[in-house]
């Protein structure tokens, strides 16, 4: 794993190449979730494994390595994508940054910010990147191949909740917002394709951060929230993407009354009713034709409770957090992210 860097003198010391030049205290939707209690004190299980050799093995020289009855015991964890994450901090708050392989200071780079749900709310920063894929799948080889680009994956620690049911962020979601700042000034990134995106406490906390910096945000991914929809109508004219299941009873709602507000404001927003069960190759395609349409704003509903695997049983809490994987899993969906752009969004 990478190691946890310091913060000096107000800059993010991210090593590698500098740039040159409805109301409860949770629930589905809101900061406690299905995944524990805001506050909990969520942490990553060890892992160890016992090995035995049992048996001589012969080696492709005749080299014979003898048997034994003594257990080798190991508990060095290697996680793909996750271990090319460097872990740093900021004010109260942890995070994890993934910076391109073939990183150009000469080049602009989009970057990624993925907030978690309130489940992996915790001190250690793996969390944000152990719970779903909403965060690895930006920095995995296929994504970075056609899409390489900066993901950043701040990390809630127990006993902050950064949103919750009565619409109030936390004032640590500025932490957030100042370490794009800080990244911003230290590499080489497009201030014109910054990304945000989150699942439930994350999807209200990106809509808190695009209500307080409408012109900051090229796009907005959400899955899976709900926020105030009367402060929400500023970001009527941004490049929206909303995925919620029909079945998960506040994240719906949520939404309908946000987009109602954007329609009132004058948005044409384009909808569409998936089968989240539907072959995967149809659900791309589905999404790579909504994707090509003229809307600024798309609004998906997983229908029913497709998005809950036959061995869960169909829950409000179920269609909540079931809907995240499908939603990061569609690949049309986040290659239409990185279509985004400041200057391309209507006035």
């Amino acid at each position: 794993m990478a190691a946890e860097g310091p913060m000096a003198g107000g800059s993010v010391d991210a090593g590698g190449p500098p740039k040159n030049g409805p109301k409860g205290p949770g629930g589905p939707g809101g900061p406690g979730g299905p995944g524990g209690p805001a506050g909990s004190a969520a942490e990553l299980r060890p892992i160890a494994v016992s090995v035995k050799q049992k048996a001589d093995i012969v080696g492709v020289n005749g080299e014979i390595c003898k048997g034994s009855d003594i257990f080798r015991i190991s508990n060095r964890r290697i996680c793909p994508v996750a271990d090319e994450f460097r872990q740093m901090k900021l004010g109260a708050l942890k995070f994890n940054l993934f910076v391109p392989a073939q990183y150009d200071p000469s080049q602009k780079y989009p970057l990624v910010l993925f907030i978690h749900d309130a489940g992996p709310c915790g001190d250690d920063p793996m969390l944000a990147l152990a719970q779903g894929n909403g965060g690895l799948i930006w920095a995995s080889p296929e994504e970075q191949k056609k899409h390489p680009c900066f993901v950043l994956c701040p990390q809630i620690p127990r006993g902050i909740r950064l949103t919750d049911d009565d619409f109030v962020a936390h004032p640590e979601i500025e932490t957030i917002k100042r370490m794009i700042d800080l990244l911003a000034e230290q590499y080489s990134i497009d201030m014109d394709r910054i990304y945000t995106t989150g699942q439930s406490q994350g999807c209200m906390a990106s809509l808190e951060l695009g209500i307080r910096y409408p012109e900051f945000f090229a796009g907005f991914l959400l899955v899976a929230g709900q926020w105030d929809p009367a402060r929400s109508s500023v970001l009527w004219n941004q490049n929206i993407w909303i995925l919620v299941s029909e079945g998960d009873k506040k994240a719906l709602p949520g939404m309908n009354a946000i987009t109602s507000v954007f329609e009132e404001k004058g948005a044409v927003i384009g909808r569409y009713r998936w089968d989240a069960k539907m072959d995967p190759q149809l659900l791309n395609e589905a999404a790579a034709k909504a994707a090509s349409d003229s809307y600024r704003i798309r609004y998906t509903v997983f229908e029913g409770s497709s998005v809950v695997p036959p061995e869960k049983e169909v829950t409000p809490a179920t269609n909540h957090v079931c809907t995240w994987p499908v939603a990061y899993g569609i690949e049309a969906v986040r290659d239409w992210l990185f279509t985004s752009r400041r200057e391309n969004r209507q006035g």
